[in-house]
């Protein structure tokens, strides 16, 4: 497969988070698309809740269709059945909205959403709006059943969930958005109660499809350093963590010849900025010379992610990435170079690669590692099909059993998006797996100091005086 890199250059570069799960509030990555071939890394449509209870991508919807929408009636908003006036898309710039269950959503800055206050714009000035508007902002909660939420009745009160609490809104990039025109001027999508511009999340915002075009068709963000220079000189900025490769993985292939992540790690190293990388792929030991004096000072760590160390399994479900043996290998040299290593095992999959979690811990020890996590199987919409397909292609005899151990694992559903839970799963095999896991680390020796603590405290903005220093 041919891989089309396309330069960009990004309008901001650091992603922030509020989740409960992940232990970094700031994220970059490099590149959007990944060459890697993963079939569980890509995202997908936003669902639009027709009448008859069933959702639809919004780029599928047609004129005509009936859908849910909320009408208003003696001082109390309801839902009810209307249909679609019109459909287009639009070349918008576009935000990325968290919601507290996991929920992603994605509209232009001059879209709204219910909220108990009202509609919300989602910035405070739009493309075509100067000054203050009321706008989202982290404590506000949205209206809609929630993405995960039983389907309610036509005539039922519409009302806002405390699951649907805004936990981040950041900045993405123009790209193409879809709209349609309402009965109510208003639909339910991903859950909510909303108005225009909605995008097909990642590769969908650029018309481009979550399978092979997320592979072969990427895009390199040119000025990361440029922009990454600028945010942490910022006078408000606030020094913590920043995750590269949270996205995608910053050495995939095309990073031999990019090196934008060789050039973000130079802007940190100047800024004394404390900096994670996750990867699957042994490129990594390229930028020693930067990462060994940087971990030297308590600013750098590294986690590779490695599921099992069977080479056939790994070259079918990560098929572009460094084999187990080298990510092995990778581990071993970070770690005598003295930068902190964790093993990620993940995903696992049941009955694929869950009976390899001893192993690669054992392994991972042996080569360095010291501390140790796992996430279970994730199927977000616009994955669950591509996986399924690729299990009946690759695992036939399996598929179906897998399939049934993953819904015993997420409440009966191909995937939990819900925090506390989309990371490890829940119920009684997911609780085995946790306490499995938990049994294992112990015996080997991992984790135990809890976590890794980097020293945010000497970071520093190049040729700005210290305090101490202006007196």
């Amino acid at each position: 497969l041919k891989t089309h890199v396309t330069a960009e250059r990004a309008k901001s570069i650091i992603s922030r988070n509020q989740s409960p799960d992940i232990c970094f509030s700031q994220s970059l990555n490099p590149y959007q698309g990944c060459e890697h071939g993963c079939i569980y890394c890509a995202r997908g449509d936003t669902a639009i809740l027709m009448s008859d209870g069933s959702t639809r991508p919004l780029e599928d919807i047609r004129v005509g269709d009936e859908i849910y929408g909320t009408a208003v009636s003696d001082g109390v908003r309801r839902y009810t059945s209307q249909r679609v006036l019109a459909h287009w898309s639009v070349t918008k710039f576009a935000h990325r909205i968290l919601l507290q269950d996991g929920t992603e959503l994605i509209a232009g800055s001059d879209h709204r959403f219910l909220t108990p206050a009202g509609w919300k714009f989602v910035v405070s000035a739009g493309s075509d709006s100067a000054g203050s508007r009321a706008h989202l902002v982290t404590t506000d909660r949205l209206f809609g059943p929630g993405a995960n939420g039983p389907i309610p009745a036509l005539g039922e009160v519409v009302t806002s969930d405390a699951q649907l609490r805004v936990v981040s809104i950041e900045p993405l990039e123009t790209m193409r958005l879809y709209d349609i025109t309402t009965e109510t001027e208003d639909f339910i999508a991903n859950g909510v109660v909303s108005h225009n511009c909605y995008a097909r999340p990642s590769h969908g915002f650029r018309n481009l499809s979550p399978g092979i075009d997320f592979e072969t068709r990427l895009f390199a963000k040119v000025n990361a350093a440029e922009l990454l220079r600028k945010e942490l000189s910022a006078p408000g900025y606030k020094c913590d963590e920043i995750m590269i490769g949270a996205n995608t993985d910053p050495y995939q292939p095309i990073e031999r010849e990019w090196k934008i992540t060789r050039s973000v790690l130079e802007v940190c190293a100047e800024f004394n900025q404390p900096v994670g990388l996750i990867t699957k792929n042994a490129g990594i030991e390229r930028d020693i010379d930067i990462l060994a004096p940087m971990a030297a000072k308590g600013l750098a760590a590294v986690t590779i992610s490695c599921n099992n160390l069977d080479h056939d399994v790994a070259r079918r479900l990560e098929p572009r990435c460094s084999a187990p043996k080298r990510r092995l290998q990778a581990m071993k040299t970070l770690s005598d170079a003295g930068i902190p290593v964790c093993v990620l095992v993940a995903p696992v999959v049941p009955f694929l690669t869950d009976q390899q979690i001893e192993p690669v811990l054992e392994t991972a020890w042996e080569h360095g590692a010291r501390q140790a996590g796992y996430v279970l199987l994730r199927l977000p919409w616009e994955v669950k099909d591509l996986f399924k397909d690729w299990l009946e292609r690759n695992y036939p005899l399996k598929a179906k059993h897998i399939m049934s151990r993953v819904h015993e694992m997420r409440e009966g559903r191909d995937n939990d998006p819900s925090f506390g839970t989309r990371m490890i799963g829940s119920g009684k095999f997911a609780e085995l797996l946790e306490q499995r896991f938990d049994i294992a680390c112990k015996r080997i020796g991992f984790n135990a100091r809890r976590g890794r603590s980097l020293d945010k405290a000497l970071f520093r903005v190049p040729g700005k005086p210290d305090q101490m220093q202006l007196f």
